[in-house]
């Protein structure tokens, strides 16, 4: 089924049969303010608490390797739970929509789990904590990306082309906010440090709090946007075989959104083969017996030195740049812009490796919010800009989604085991050959950028 337009310019959605009109500055906040909670959710817990959790809670000299057993699993459901929770949201004919009843279950579920997650440390004992763990993270994997996968493709649904890298600037700018805010209440609220009950209480509030946000701002997502409810005379036919069938497309068939996927997965990769360790570098490379916070002079903890420095450095820059680059790619191109944000997230890892200290570390988290902003803002757009002409955007939308989700399984894996093999070689060799790595990546990353065809 073709998407079609109206002669006057507006676009109209060809499987409810409305026009998405152009959307009010207040209209692209209500459509995005979910993203801003989604990642305050995953920043809090995958930057600061669960790194912190395993390092306090199991093995510190097995932590890397511990950390890669708690994520892995989670991960690898959410890359399955996207592209097909998001496709069966094109066929439902809910009252509300396609989108919202995903988003009001998915985050009753998330919302049961994060309590659950938040007294495990209590109620498990010692020996299963480590299983406990890797099952609490793969419940809220699936129940987070039950309600965020088809939330992807409301903005497809909604926003007129003209305006979609404005939209995608706005995305840009909530996923920021939230995985600066989330770093920095984690970073102040948890120190693995502390002594042990106080620990405990500790994540107990971070995940009553991760639980607040999440249902406040989904309460008024589902409240102030609405949905034209899919038509049963315009609902395509259900048959599962066809549905998964559908997920297996030639490359060759959509060669751009080929490479634009292959793109996406390579920056990611990129992106998460550090990032689940940044907290670990801090204290490995940063920290010692002694240090102290520059500017704070407490002493130094990885969670604090990431939560209430680094990522504050992060978006101090990548806040405005989300925005203006969302902007600029809509006037002077996409590809553009995904050039510039390698080669500031490359420039990132030579400062993470040539000046180990505090003030180098937030002058790379300057340099990360440039190319993560303008990475970010640009994606989304770049992405929808190459869609095959159908109804089925939730589909498409889901696998873009997976993309970005698989490299935190293969990255992760990756990372553990080299800084598990060669954590005993002097001078921080691990942490460097993780740099080193994060570099190739990005370099392949933007080599694919250059194949799509009829972009600029």
């Amino acid at each position: 089924m073709k998407i079609s337009k109206q002669s006057e310019g507006i676009d109209v959605d060809a499987a409810t049969g409305t026009a998405r009109r152009p959307l009010s500055f207040f209209g692209m906040v209500n459509l995005n303010l979910f993203w801003f909670a989604n990642q305050f959710h995953w920043q809090a817990l995958l930057a600061v608490v669960i790194p912190s959790m395993v390092a306090k809670f199991l093995d510190p000299a097995q932590k890397s390797i511990n950390l890669a057993l708690v994520v892995n699993w989670g991960t690898l459901v959410a890359v399955v739970v996207n592209p097909l929770v998001g496709a069966l949201s094109d066929y439902v004919g809910f009252r509300m929509g396609r989108r919202r009843p995903f988003m009001i279950i998915g985050t009753i579920l998330n919302v049961i789990v994060l309590l659950i997650f938040a007294f495990s440390p209590t109620i498990v004992p010692p020996g299963l904590l480590l299983v406990a763990f890797a099952l609490l993270f793969l419940l809220l994997q699936f129940s987070n990306n039950f309600a965020n996968s088809p939330w992807s493709a409301i903005i497809a649904d909604n926003v007129p082309v003209r305006q979609r890298g404005l939209a995608s600037g706005f995305n840009g700018l909530f996923n920021l906010l939230g995985t600066v805010v989330g770093s920095i209440v984690a970073g102040v609220i948890v120190n693995k440090n502390d002594p042990l009950p106080l620990y405990r209480t500790q994540v107990v509030q971070i995940f009553l709090l991760i639980a607040l946000v999440q249902s406040v701002i989904v309460i008024y997502t589902v409240l102030t946007v609405k949905e034209t409810p899919l038509p049963a005379t315009g609902r395509p036919p259900f048959v599962w075989r066809q549905f998964l069938r559908k997920f297996f497309f030639k490359p060759s068939t959509y060669p751009n959104l080929s490479w634009v996927l292959l793109a996406r997965f390579l920056v990611m990769m990129g992106i998460w083969s550090v990032y689940y360790f940044l907290q670990y570098y801090f204290d490995d490379v940063l920290g010692g017996a002694g240090t102290r916070t520059i500017f704070f002079n407490n002493a130094f903890s990885g969670e604090f030195f990431n939560g209430t420095l680094f990522q504050p450095a992060v978006l101090l820059l990548a806040l405005p740049m989300s925005l203006l680059a969302g902007w600029a790619s809509d006037h002077w191109g996409r590809k553009m812009l995904v050039y510039l944000s390698s080669a500031m997230m490359t420039l990132v890892c030579f400062i993470f490796i040539g000046f180990q200290n505090q003030y180098a570390a937030l002058l790379a988290g300057a340099f990360f919010g440039i190319g993560y902003g303008a990475y970010t803002s640009v994606d989304w757009a770049l992405t929808t800009d190459v869609l095959p002409l159908t109804d089925e955007a939730g589909k498409f939308m889901g696998i873009w989604s997976a993309v970005g989700i698989l490299p935190q399984v293969v990255g992760i894996t990756i990372g553990g085991v080299i800084l598990q093999l060669l954590r005993t070689i002097p001078n921080h060799f691990g942490y460097t050959s993780l740099f080193i790595l994060t570099v190739i990546y990005l370099v392949l990353g933007t080599l694919a950028i250059q194949r799509v065809r009829g972009i600029r």
